[in-house]
């Protein structure tokens, strides 16, 4: 078992790359990069646990799982926010819930409704392609997933951010 002093210091070596992944993942808002931060934090310190040296860098391995951790935090976030907009009233007033980053109730519904109308425009294959690119949170990650190459499941997200720009 590790000490405080030799936690702390993992934390401290860890905590920039932490930071930096939870500011690109927050969109800018404070308590989201926070509570970001204290999930990297953590899957961080998991990571630590499990880390294999034969496997790779301690760095690369430790960025990738607190990067996923918060991916994982924020997918969690956004479930429950939307399970709580089906229970909400069009009129009420939004609450400083997971997703009051995204604007109020309205905005929201509008939001779910783009995305609906986007994932019914897509292929069967481009639906898979985006699930495993959310569920490993990379191209590479989603490829393996799919059991295709890395440049097929990179060409469906394109084609797939495409029909979102378009919309």
């Amino acid at each position: 078992m590790k000490g405080a002093a030799e936690i702390s210091r993992e934390i401290e070596k860890c905590l920039p790359a932490v930071m930096s992944e939870a500011r690109k993942l927050s969109g800018g808002d404070l308590f989201t990069r926070e509570d970001l931060t204290q999930e990297g934090i953590m899957a961080a310190l998991r990571a630590m646990e499990s880390y294999d040296p034969a496997r790779g860098s301690l760095e690369g391995y430790v960025r990738t799982c607190a990067r996923n951790g918060m991916i994982s935090y924020l997918r969690r976030s956004w479930h429950e926010s939307a399970v709580d907009d089906e229970t909400l009233d069009a009129s009420a007033s939004g609450h400083g819930g997971p997703a009051a980053g995204f604007g109020g109730p309205q905005e929201r519904i509008e939001m779910g409704e783009a995305l609906s109308k986007l994932v019914e425009a897509l292929s069967a294959f481009e639906k898979n392609a985006l699930y495993a690119y959310l569920s490993e949170g990379s191209v590479s990650g989603a490829a393996v997933l799919l059991k295709c190459g890395r440049k097929k499941a990179d060409n469906a997200l394109q084609r797939i951010r495409n029909k979102a720009r378009a919309m």
